[in-house]
């Protein structure tokens, strides 16, 4: 009798929330039909927005693991950023620390009036273990290709030795 109202209670709660809509939906998909502008933030009017790489992930860093994460989000006229997404990356790591450090850049710090309407863009965040060889340097993360786009931020970290 006990086993049965619990296996009664629990397919009630299995369908009850399987019937609930999400609280939110996606901010995404206002903006799913505008086209991407690439390299928007290599404008002069954005030269002044306070971006920083992302962290790297400590699980990936002691696994000296390198990789990537390109994250997707719509800039509004308003200096607020939304529709934060991932569309690629090596690890689900590198993914949630990119997809973080966007919103925290410093986006209402910039001047009002520079769009007057919202714009998808994309930045790339290339996650690379510094050993003195210079494979961190912009210019050769930028030839990698696993993943897309042309707005790189470079996240490095150290190859610590343990002696």
């Amino acid at each position: 009798m006990k086993y049965a109202i619990l296996t009664v209670f629990a397919v009630g709660f299995i369908v009850a929330c399987g019937a609930t809509q999400p609280a939110t939906t996606p901010a995404t998909s206002e903006y799913a039909q505008l086209p991407l502008s690439t390299d928007i933030l290599a404008m002069p009017e954005w030269q002044a927005l306070e971006r920083f790489p992302a962290r790297y992930p400590k699980k990936e860093a002691m696994a000296a693991n390198t990789g990537c994460a390109t994250v997707e989000y719509v800039i509004k006229p308003d200096n607020t950023v939304t529709g934060i997404r991932v569309v690629e990356s090596s690890s689900r790591h590198f993914a949630k620390e990119a997809e973080q450090v966007v919103a925290k850049w410093k986006w209402a710090a910039m001047p009002a009036g520079i769009l007057d309407k919202p714009v998808k863009t994309q930045t790339r965040f290339e996650f690379c273990l510094e050993d003195g060889s210079g494979q961190c340097q912009l210019e050769t993360l930028a030839s990698k290709t696993e993943c897309s786009g042309s707005d790189i931020i470079a996240s490095v970290g150290m190859r610590v030795s343990r002696g």
